[in-house]
């Protein structure tokens, strides 16, 4: 009988070995990549799916309300000079007989509280003072429903102050909260898509000369007012409605044909950059994790699986094997999420220690980097640094959220100085022109790529500016 060379071939074992991702690698690049509020649904459905994992409330600090390690606040040892201080607070605290311990249980945060604490740092405490009576006349849609004449006259300050502090109130919430009217709450996004380089230059033209003949459909009127085209007034119509939302809290309202600007309604930083505290200019980083509830594998379950190693418990093969694979299953998605948290950090503080000059000084100072300087930095493959900061936000020291993304853009400085140069030009400049003029101020980008960023920024040519 002749075998062919195919066939001999094919009853050979082969040698090679294909390389494949284990399971536990894949599950850890999986948690990795989500963003925050998409990991709390992910630890949802573990929850639900794994009876061998459960939360806990951890033993909180009396002091900050960070969690303590075997005993230990690490998020007060940071501030050494406070050390001795914060103890003496903690022994008061012990002492106290009238002190209640459930007063030092986290409740639900609300938009107001939020809002509150962000505003924290940008006011002192006398404005603290009305910016806690202010929102109190939040609604249910982030609008601020009251006068602020009659607020100052209320609480016996200016009216200026008053406005001083809604600004703030308008700077710490989500993108329009704390506004007036609508008119308010969609310029206020329009000044922070600006911020971002992104805007119409009839926008906000017409939503605040002519924001009724807007909800009319009154085009044509507009553009004679303007003295513009109909076409323009309609561009800028499709701008508002694809970029601006009409309510500051988007999921609390019935949205119609208008697009959040997010795709949820407040943008919850996964990372915090404080500025430290005494040390102008040093900064430290945060990744931000839930203080309420953590995970732990469950103590039912562990004390099953230690009765069946030893044989004290008479099982089945089915049962042992329910245990052991979801005990297995728990301790492995506690052990992802703790090196997906240590991860964040070594990447953060990577990033910050070579951003200090935009921390410090704004956009212009962000200095061109790349993933694969972060990756040889930490030690980390370059796919997992993109991991890290794929869909991650950022909480800046002057309280604004970012992309994490936003870090190795080296052309946003680019973007910014152009918008300036237009917005100074005394004639309208053609984009060769743009390209000799950034060339002038140190920035080498050819006339295509000024092109492409202006209609990127939503600058329009020089023959219609």
């Amino acid at each position: 009988m002749k075998v062919s060379l195919d066939q001999t071939a094919a009853q050979q074992p082969t040698h090679e070995m294909e390389m494949r991702p284990s399971p536990g690698l894949i599950t850890f690049a999986r948690l990795l990549t989500l963003a925050s509020w998409e990991l709390e649904q992910t630890i949802q459905e573990e929850l639900q799916g794994n009876p061998a994992l459960e939360l806990c409330e951890p033993e909180l600090c009396t002091i900050c309300g960070a969690p303590l390690v075997d005993g230990m606040c690490y998020e007060c040892l940071r501030q050494d000079s406070e050390v001795i201080e914060r103890e003496e607070r903690r022994r008061q605290q012990e002492v106290d007989e009238d002190f209640d311990p459930l007063t030092l249980i986290a409740g639900q945060v609300n938009l107001g509280e939020q809002m509150l604490r962000e505003a924290g740092t940008l006011l002192s405490e006398e404005d603290m003072s009305i910016a806690a009576y202010l929102v109190g006349y939040l609604d249910d849609r982030g609008f601020l429903d009251c006068n602020p004449q009659l607020v100052a006259f209320t609480l016996g300050v200016s009216t200026e102050q008053v406005e001083r502090v809604i600004k703030a109130l308008q700077q710490a919430g989500p993108v329009g909260a704390a506004a007036r009217d609508v008119k308010e709450c969609l310029l206020l996004q329009l000044q922070r898509l600006a911020e971002g380089g992104i805007s119409n230059p009839l926008a906000e033209t017409i939503i605040r000369n002519h924001f009724e003949r807007l909800g009319q459909g009154q085009y044509h009127e507009i553009a004679r007012a303007l003295g513009v085209t109909s076409k323009e007034v309609l561009q800028a119509r499709d701008f508002i409605r694809q970029h601006l939302r009409p309510f500051p809290v988007p999921d609390l309202v019935a949205l119609e044909s208008w697009t959040s600007t997010s795709d949820i309604p407040y943008t919850a930083p996964d990372v915090i950059i404080h500025e430290k505290p005494g040390e102008p200019g040093s900064y430290q980083v945060e990744v931000v994790r839930s203080r309420r509830s953590f995970l732990q594998v469950s103590p039912v379950y562990q004390r099953v699986a230690r009765e069946i190693r030893k044989g004290i418990r008479a099982t089945t093969e089915r049962e042992r094997e329910h245990v052991m694979e979801h005990l297995s299953r728990a301790q492995s998605f506690i052990a992802h999420l703790r090196e997906r948290r240590e991860t964040l950090q070594a990447v953060a503080e990577a990033v910050v220690a070579r951003q200090i000059p935009f921390l410090r000084d704004g956009v212009r100072h962000l200095r061109p980097l790349t993933r694969a300087e972060i990756a040889e930095a930490t030690g980390l493959h370059q796919s997992t640094v993109s991991r890290a900061v794929a869909d991650k936000y950022v909480l800046l020291p002057n309280r604004k959220v970012i992309p994490f993304s936003a870090f190795f853009e080296p052309s946003r400085s680019v973007k910014d100085v152009l918008r300036e140069i237009v917005e100074q030009e005394d004639g309208p400049l053609a984009d060769a022109e743009l390209a000799e003029e950034l060339s002038r101020r140190g920035y080498h980008v050819a006339r295509r790529t000024v092109a492409k960023y202006r209609k990127r920024m939503g600058i329009l040519p020089s023959t219609m500016r």
